[in-house]
């Protein structure tokens, strides 16, 4: 049975304001494709501003790359980069807005940046006192909770707002604790959906909304919550292949790491070897040897304690290559992770085993503090 997301229930019950805004990019459509923009000028939503998050409103520019304001071609609406000379909305930019309306197909994990900008547009509104509207959509890994919580130090653009690793919201329910628990004095409306409880993206009947280009599937975004953990060593990750966060190899890799990474249990997640040649990003145009991933259990899988294991073995088969990557003068893996004590675990030869303890706490009472906002059954 396919559930009935937020778009579809605002534009059948829109109460008009004067001039709207509407931060979006492809993932803003109904459950039978069509775009969120034609749905609102149809139902005579008046949209004067536009706003895209990183990757563009088109969703075409990689990770990473500045996008530069533009003009929407069909009904002449402005379009403002919300990942260029700005990560948050100026005055000029929200001036003559009486509300801004959210509508962004999320993966449930605290690196994606649309969340903050989400964030970064409610302080702004909440500011200026202008209302903010989120059409709710799927969290496409369920509603679990897992991972690391973020410290206040490691705060970061991939990071932030106390979240754990996978905090197992809506957009509309993090939304909600993002106002509430950081009083962000926003008028803020939740546009609900209809059918959707604890479920993966696979079991909502919606055909799947590819959240940005790295990640064309749904086991894919089950294997980025631990692998985009291996962006913080010098490794491809598989960007500039065919399958971003299923391929993960080196140039200076060999079959051993086949063989040592058999030792180790992998429930719910099997792999074989596999050689790429990525044609962007880290080592581009350049012969990877490494591993390819597949998970057989998603219920079984443990990717955060999985990529933390699979780091130690990188790192102890090839001490002579591996390398922790460096960004402004910081570790990108603690960025990532939220914390050093992991990376310092792993120098220190910690098993993905022994790390994954020292989170337990912090998500028992993430727990408690999101159970506050949850919208939907669990």
């Amino acid at each position: 049975m396919k559930i009935k997301i937020g778009i579809e229930n605002f534009v059948q019950n829109v109460k008009i304001q004067k001039h709207f805004a509407l931060l979006t990019n492809p993932t803003g459509i109904s459950s039978d494709l069509k775009a969120d923009l034609d749905l609102l000028v149809e139902n005579n939503v008046n949209v004067v501003k536009l706003f895209g998050p990183e990757h563009g409103i088109s969703g075409a520019e990689a990770d990473g790359i500045k996008v530069e304001n533009e003009v929407e071609p069909r009904y002449k609406i402005p379009i403002y980069s919300l990942y260029g000379s700005h990560l948050r909305p100026t005055d000029e930019m929200l001036d003559r807005v009486d509300a801004v309306i959210y509508d962004i197909q999320d993966v449930g994990l605290r690196f994606y940046t649309y969340i903050y900008t989400l964030a970064y547009m409610m302080e702004e509104c909440g500011k200026r006192g202008i209302k903010v509207i989120v059409l709710d959509r799927p969290n496409p890994l369920s509603a679990k909770i897992e991972g690391p919580v973020i410290k206040k130090k490691f705060e970061s653009f991939v990071g932030g707002y106390g979240l754990p690793l996978r905090y197992g919201l809506t957009i509309g329910e993090l939304a909600t604790y993002y106002n509430d628990f950081f009083k962000m004095n926003v008028d803020l409306e939740v546009v609900k959906m209809e059918g959707w409880s604890s479920m993966y993206y696979d079991e909502t009947g919606l055909l799947w909304n590819t959240p940005s280009p790295n990640l064309p599937s749904l086991e894919h975004t089950i294997l980025y919550e631990g692998f985009c953990l291996l962006e913080g060593i010098n490794v491809s990750v598989g960007r500039g292949t065919v399958h971003p966060f299923k391929y993960i190899g080196a140039p200076w890799m060999d079959d051993r790491i086949y063989e040592e990474m058999q030792k180790i249990p992998h429930p719910g997640i099997e792999f074989r070897k596999r050689a790429f040649i990525p044609l962007t990003s880290k080592y581009k145009d350049e012969r990877c040897n490494g591993l390819e991933f597949f998970v057989t259990d998603r219920n079984k899988i443990r990717p955060i304690e999985f990529a933390l294991n699979f780091i130690r073995i990188i790192k102890n088969t090839y001490p002579q290559k591996f390398e922790w990557e460096i960004a402004n003068g910081k570790y990108h893996f603690d960025l990532l992770i939220g914390d050093a004590k992991y990376r310092e675990g792993i120098d220190e030869g910690q098993s993905g085993e022994d790390l994954s303890k020292l989170w337990i706490d912090e998500v028992r009472e993430f727990k408690r503090i999101a159970s506050k906002y949850f919208i939907y059954r669990r």
